[in-house]
């Protein structure tokens, strides 16, 4: 890197003019226009009052171009309203409001007339007394009473006592203490600095960047360069605004140092510091600093519709999202659905693509702990409920809300839907609380319970076992029904579908091998296929088979332990509005199990009724009319008759069978159905 010799550092004025508001900078000359070169003092006035309307307002915040132009606004006032008899009387107003805004401000002697600039001069001599300062070296900062300002040569401070301070970069600060009074006349400081270091001053394109010295913040750049810069930037083709305001490290210790920049969206830049810049004590600018823009690319999809995509909590707009231009880095994704949601941490690499297919999870809101009685263990499992949403992958946590009541929070949720389960946890009163109930439910009413004891060493791992336990609806298999029969060296073949009977497979027959490998049972050929390719070779003691691996339709287990049915029901209604085909047919299958699992058998044959399964082998179309003919029957005789055409139907399709491709066949049990409501 290319160093310059230090520059002296003007005091910047912040933001142009221009840069808070063209329309009131057009006022404001025009005011002075009006007046200088028409005379036209009516109508100079009203633009001048504009001007002040707008920002006396605003003059404590203002930065120093703008407070510049509310003083000369003023001053101009104070000679327009003296030159009128019945506004004569506002002029030494004008004049107060400008000594209050700033009593360094010099009226303008060629536009002021003497007895204007005499009146000014005595107001101000009423409260403030002139203060002549030195300074060596100069381009420091001068602090009054703990506020910083331009080190200007002459300062008007209020009577009293004052702590004046000049600092600058690489130098040891002087202090003065002034007692002003009235009586005492002007007073004069001069402030000789100690040179004590180096120090360096940065550029940096773009603004904003974090500056790191030996591993330490240091803060960050700001604003943009004036035209001291100027000189620093064409070289580079940059405009000085397109650089940072001046950055300075003071107090550079001796030795070599390490510099770092990062900036969102950029690549991070480190630099290494020569120890010629530390000693001997000098003022050091450094070639201007650019940072490399640092992006990439992220797309979203869903077959779930209604999505938007939230990057670390910024709307990034509906689903799809493709190729979006995003900075580099880390973030938490969310995608809200009207129904569900889907969270992931990614990283966005530099250069790189990222797409990602989201699938909404059912979210489940923690509604807090009934009552305020308190027991032992009370605050160790409530911190763990609070802590939850780390240890489930299938559904979405939502922590309760501090200070917010269960039933308020079950309003608040039912109104929104922004959950579509809910946890409420409610202590067991007995002589001695030793045991709460957690209560997981949907929405719809359907609901679990579980007791645990808070003392326990994990008390709420079996709802976290069971919460995160979500049956599949389909696992890989190769068309065929097996069946364990002992005394048999492999899983025997009970069918097989057309396509695999073509291929060479023989039913009433076992498998011996696949891909090469014994297989002795069904669960074994199950765990060799989830790793399998999209073809594999079964061996029944002749020539090898190859068949492909396909997916089949299951049955969740709705009788399972291991379950929490209302959290089964939340998904499936999620996978419902996503689903088309065959694949909506099997999600209403397994919604309609759930739900006579819940005793809702109303619901459960609205959606057995209006499922539609293609496959007449496993899981298919037999299953769906034999699940509807046992819902039928719950439903009670007065749907006998229609209890009897599901069956019949079933009967339809011999090749079907429950819970999956190796379950028991439809037909016989259709059959006994028929038999049974004769």
């Amino acid at each position: 890197m290319r160093l310059r010799r230090f520059l002296p550092l003007a005091f910047l004025l912040g933001l142009g003019l221009g840069a808070q508001d063209p329309a009131l900078k057009d006022t404001f000359l025009q005011a002075k226009a009006l007046w200088a070169t028409q005379g036209d003092r009516e109508n100079a006035t009203t633009r001048f009052e504009q001007v002040v309307g707008a920002l006396a307002p605003r003059a404590a915040t203002l930065d120093p171009a703008w407070t510049q132009v509310l003083c000369e606004s003023y001053n101009w006032l104070a000679v327009l309203d003296d030159r009128g008899a019945q506004t004569k009387a506002r002029a030494q107003g004008r004049l107060q409001a400008l000594i209050d805004l700033d009593p360094d401000f010099e009226v303008d002697r060629a536009l002021t007339s003497q007895r204007l600039t005499a009146l000014f001069e005595r107001l101000r001599a009423e409260r403030y007394a002139p203060v002549r300062l030195a300074y060596a070296p100069e381009g420091g900062t001068l602090t009054v009473d703990g506020r910083a300002g331009a080190p200007l040569g002459r300062r008007f401070l209020p009577f009293g006592t004052h702590k004046l301070v000049y600092s600058r970069p690489g130098y040891a600060p002087a202090e003065e203490i002034l007692d002003l009074t009235a009586s005492g006349g002007g007073r004069s400081a001069e402030f000789k600095l100690t040179r004590v270091s180096s120090a360096v001053t940065l550029y940096v394109q773009p603004s904003g960047a974090e500056v790191f010295l030996d591993g330490r913040s240091l803060g960050r750049t700001a604003g943009h360069a004036g035209e001291e810069a100027a000189p620093l930037a064409a070289p580079l083709g940059l405009r000085p605004e397109d650089l940072s305001g001046a950055f300075v490290i003071g107090e550079l210790s001796p030795g070599k140092h390490q510099l770092e920049l990062r900036a969102p969206c950029h690549r991070t830049r480190v630099l290494e510091m020569g120890a010629d810049l530390a000693t001997p004590f000098a003022d050091h600018i450094l070639e201007p600093i650019r940072l490399e823009a640092s992006r990439g690319t992220l797309s979203v999809s869903s077959a779930w519709p209604g999505g938007e995509l939230f990057l670390s909590g910024q709307s990034r707009g509906p689903l799809p999202v493709a190729q979006l231009p995003v900075c580099s880095g880390t973030y938490d994704l969310l995608v809200r659905f009207p129904a569900g949601g889907f969270s992931q941490r990614i990283t966005i690499a530099e250069g790189k693509a990222l797409a990602l297919e989201a699938r909404p999870k059912p979210r489940i809101a923690f509604l807090g702990m009934e009552g305020e009685v308190d027991f032992t263990g009370r605050s160790r499992l409530l911190a763990q409920l609070e802590a939850l949403g780390g240890r489930l992958h299938q559904l979405a946590y939502l922590p309760a809300r501090p200070g917010e009541a269960p039933k308020d929070a079950l309003a608040r949720v039912r109104t929104s839907r922004e959950a579509e389960l809910i946890l409420l946890a409610t202590p067991i009163q007995d002589r001695v609380i030793h045991r709460v109930e957690l209560l997981v439910a949907t929405l719809e009413g359907e609901e679990e319970r579980l007791v645990v004891k808070p003392l326990e060493e994990d008390p709420l791992g079996p709802l976290a076992a069971r919460l995160d336990a979500m049956p599949s609806l389909r696992e890989p298999g190769l068309g065929l029904s097996l069946l364990d029969v002992p005394g048999e060296p492999g899983p025997w073949v009970l069918s097989a579908s057309e396509a695999a009977r073509k291929a060479g497979i023989q039913v009433g027959k076992p498998l011996l091998q696949l891909d090469g490998k014994p297989v002795s049972s069904v669960a074994a050929l199950r765990r060799a296929l989830e790793g399998a390719k999209a073809t594999v070779t079964l061996s029944q003691g002749g020539a090898p088979v190859a068949l492909p691996v396909q997916a089949e339709a299951l049955e969740i287990p709705v009788g399972a332990s291991n379950l929490c049915h209302p959290a089964v029901l939340a998904h499936l209604r999620l996978l419902q509005a996503g689903a088309q085909g065959d694949e909506a047919g099997l999600v209403r299958l397994n919604m309609g199990l759930a739900l006579m699992h819940a005793h809702r058998y109303d619901k459960a044959i609205g959606q057995l009724r209006d499922a539609h399964l293609g496959s007449a082998a496993g899981v298919g179309q037999g299953t769906l009319d034999y699940r509807t003919g046992l819902c039928f029957l719950h439903l009670g005789s007065a749907y006998r008759t229609e209890a009897i055409q599901a069956f019949e139907q079933a009967l339809k399709y011999p090749q079907a069978t429950l819970l999956g491709p190796d379950g028991p066949l439809i037909a016989p049990l259709a059959r006994q159905a028929l038999d049974d409501l004769k």
